[in-house]
């Protein structure tokens, strides 16, 4: 079983109240919060997009040990919301649907979740959702929900 996450960077790995900082452009906290996702692979789902590997090397500068596996293609167009580009990527990578009602063939298993500061979404994405606080960027609270809809394992 594949658990991914698809993963917004601004007001997700970087809040805005650490960007106030002029620390960097994410947060090592909010990382080490992510490394919590054992066996989860993440695909980038920012407006950050592919920038030939600067994304992921920044990433890594700052602790994250998850495997990349992807970037969401990013379309450009005021009509195409984020929940397109990630369906999009389930369909061209696993065939499969990114809605509630899982995947449309039988070889596609995978449990999803997207973290992202916006709710431009698909409606039937709304299970698999959740939206950081933009200030504070991802926490506690947002890392125990991903493991509820990834289905791991909660500390205890």
């Amino acid at each position: 079983m594949k658990r991914i996450i698809f993963l917004d960077i601004d007001g997700v790995l970087a809040g805005y109240e650490f960007l106030k900082t002029g620390k960097g452009f994410i947060d090592p906290a909010c990382v080490a919060l992510l490394n919590e996702l054992e066996g989860v692979e993440v695909v980038i789902s920012s407006s950050w997009g592919y920038d030939n590997g600067r994304t992921e090397k920044s990433l890594r500068g700052c602790g994250l040990t998850l495997p990349i596996v992807g970037y969401t293609e990013h379309f450009y167009q005021d009509w195409i919301c984020r929940g397109n580009e990630i369906e999009k990527w389930l369909r061209d990578t696993f065939h499969g649907m990114g809605t509630k009602f899982g995947p449309c063939y039988a070889d596609s298993h995978y449990e999803y979740v997207i973290v992202d500061d916006d709710s431009d979404m698909l409606l039937g994405q709304a299970d698999n959702f959740i939206k950081t606080d933009r200030e504070t960027g991802i926490t506690i609270e947002d890392i125990e929900k991903i493991k509820t809809i990834l289905k791991l394992k909660k500390d205890e």
